[in-house]
């Protein structure tokens, strides 16, 4: 007679735990192994509810993600550019009037020259008289409603152009040499062979050649980036006894959404060029006006 010890020819050890067998031969699952198969399936559910949400979703576009960030100021898409392609403006700039957009000047004078003193400060004040109300502009302030832009603000014939050699009557300032050449383009109807659209930056162009173009050359519009700009100023190539017009490309954003008075280098650059003492002295007599476009 078979011991009650012995399990099918085996030997069971006192206080081990006897498995339970089912019908069919199979163990019956301990409660650790139906804890984890549970665990399991609540995973693989939970996988199938997200992939049908995402399924079912709105698709968002990586610029769309990237404008929804707070903080930052007002930005829209216009498509009017020659093209069709898209360009990126700034729809506050349009809406500021001349008492507003000295203040705005003064307050990025503050934020990115700390170290002035308020007597500096107060040297480097531009005046609100200094700007021109152009807010009855609705249009958007893309490349291809510029020479609209400026034929509705100016009282003299934009193809014409002062006898001087580098003497314009407007001054377009801008951030990046790139966009300074699309800006050229954009007003090249204005250009003659008595009058030039100079492009006035250092990308691919030495300085001493374009003291050159300015001591050769009769302009009506000189375009370009401030650093180059007020070097020629500082040359004495660049004459300003018959400028009217500084235009200030304001509205347009880069890439990353940065704008011309959102970058130190060249927000302090044109600070100074509106702070030069013979341009500043347009201003305040009168003949000069600066353009927020």
């Amino acid at each position: 007679m078979d011991s009650e010890d012995d399990y099918n020819g085996g030997v069971v050890l006192a206080g081990a735990e006897t498995p339970d067998f089912s019908t069919d031969g199979k163990p019956t699952p301990s409660t650790a192994d139906k804890r984890k198969r549970k665990r399991e399936r609540e995973k693989l559910n939970k996988r199938k509810s997200k992939k049908s949400e995402d399924e079912t979703a709105p698709q968002v576009s990586k610029d769309q993600k990237k404008g929804s960030g707070k903080g930052r100021e007002s930005k829209s898409t216009a498509t009017d550019t020659p093209g069709g392609e898209a360009e990126p403006v700034n729809e506050d700039m349009a809406k500021m009037d001349p008492k507003l957009l000295a203040d705005y000047v003064a307050q990025r004078l503050k934020r990115f020259q700390k170290d002035l003193s308020s007597v500096e400060l107060e040297d480097r004040y531009i005046s609100e008289s200094a700007f021109l109300d152009t807010t009855s502009f609705t249009s958007p302030r893309t490349l291809r409603n510029l020479p609209a832009y400026l034929e509705s603000f100016s009282k003299f014939a934009l193809i014409k152009s002062p006898v001087t050699p580098g003497t314009p009557h407007t001054l377009i300032l801008t951030s990046a040499a790139l966009r300074a050449t699309d800006l050229a383009r954009a007003v090249r109807k204005y250009q003659t062979k008595d009058s030039l659209v100079a492009k006035l930056f250092a990308k691919h162009i030495k300085l001493k050649d374009s003291i050159t173009t300015c001591q050769t050359s009769r302009m009506g519009i000189g375009v370009g980036t401030p650093g180059r700009i007020l070097d020629l100023l500082k040359e004495g190539a660049l004459k300003v006894d018959e400028l009217k017009n500084v235009v200030i490309d304001a509205s347009h954003v880069d890439k990353k959404g940065f704008g011309m008075f959102d970058v130190r280098d060249t927000q302090k650059g044109v600070t100074e060029i509106l702070g030069f003492a013979r341009v500043k002295a347009r201003f305040e007599s009168g003949e000069g006006r600066i353009m927020f476009y």
